[in-house]
Order: C-alpha cells, then sequence, then structure tokens
C-alpha cells in the first residue's frame, strides 16, 4: 500500500483528531446532562465547530478514494475519451466552486475574526477557517487528479 500525498494524509490525521474530540465533548455533555443534571456550555459549541471541521478536512480525502457516490454514478456510464472529458468538464466545475470555498471562506474568516463564540469564546474566524483550510487541499486533489489522468504516462495492466 503507498502512502498517500501530504495533503491527504493531514487530512486524515486532522479528522482522526477531530473525531476524537466529537466523540469526547459528546460524551462528556451527555454524562453531565443525564448522570449529573448539569449541561456544560461549550460542549455543544465544540461538537457542532468539530462537526464542520471534520466535513470539510473529510472532502479531499473522499474524493481522493474516489468515495463521491453520485459523480462515480455518473462517470461510469462513460468510456475512454468522452470519459476523460466528461470527468474534466466536472472536475472544471468543482474546481471552480472549491476556489469560491476558498476565497469566500478565507474572506469570512478574517471578517469574523474579532467575533467571540458564545460557549467556547474562539474566534469565529477560527470557525470559518474550516472553509478555506478545507478547500485547499480538495483544489490540490483535482489538479493532481487531471494530471494524472492527462499526463501521467499510462501504465499497462496486467
Amino acid at each position: 500500500m503507498t502512502r498517500p500525498p501530504l495533503h491527504i494524509w493531514l487530512s486524515e490525521i486532522l479528522m482522526a483528531i477531530l473525531m476524537v474530540v466529537l466523540v469526547a465533548a459528546t460524551f462528556t455533555q451527555v454524562l453531565m446532562r443525564y448522570v449529573f443534571n448539569y449541561s456544560l456550555p461549550w460542549a455543544d459549541e465544540l461538537a457542532r465547530t468539530g462537526l464542520v471541521w471534520l466535513v470539510f478536512s473529510g472532502m479531499a480525502v473522499c474524493f481522493a478514494r474516489g468515495q463521491h457516490a453520485v459523480v462515480g454514478l455518473m462517470l461510469d456510464r462513460y468510456a475512454g475519451r468522452s470519459g476523460r472529458l466528461a470527468c474534466l468538464l466536472i472536475d472544471i466545475l468543482i474546481f471552480t466552486l472549491f476556489a469560491a470555498i476558498l476565497y469566500g471562506g478565507a474572506q469570512l474568516a478574517l471578517l469574523t475574526a474579532e467575533q467571540r463564540s458564545s460557549g467556547l469564546g474562539i474566534s469565529r474566524g477560527l470557525v470559518y477557517a474550516a472553509l478555506p483550510i478545507g478547500a485547499l487541499p480538495m483544489l490540490i486533489e483535482l489538479l493532481l487528479q487531471n494530471y494524472q489522468r492527462f499526463f501521467a504516462p499510462h501504465r499497462p495492466t496486467g
């Protein structure tokens, strides 16, 4: 098994950490609420923020592994050159979307950097930074896949 590219490996590490944080925060909140009849003011916000970061950091990993079902189902109908061109068209549209998410997310993170969240007291810019930080590996993965599809030498299967 080959090691994944750096951007995918970093996303996987971030996802693992976020999953542990998400489970711990949710478990702690449930325990405190139902056993001790006390709700932690920060646990819900931590779980929500962690879930947002988990989703945006996991996009590129799913794309790199070919686990986006809708695109896969559509492309199974095409073969050869028409399949590669259909992939290119879809990838151009996806690239445009994630470039907009990268730009808009960075602007939103900078705009809200001075605002504080109510539960954790962290910068709202940190929460919104999930958008550009999640979009960047997705753009890198799109570029790498299209380079391999069109420019990398094809190896015969056997």
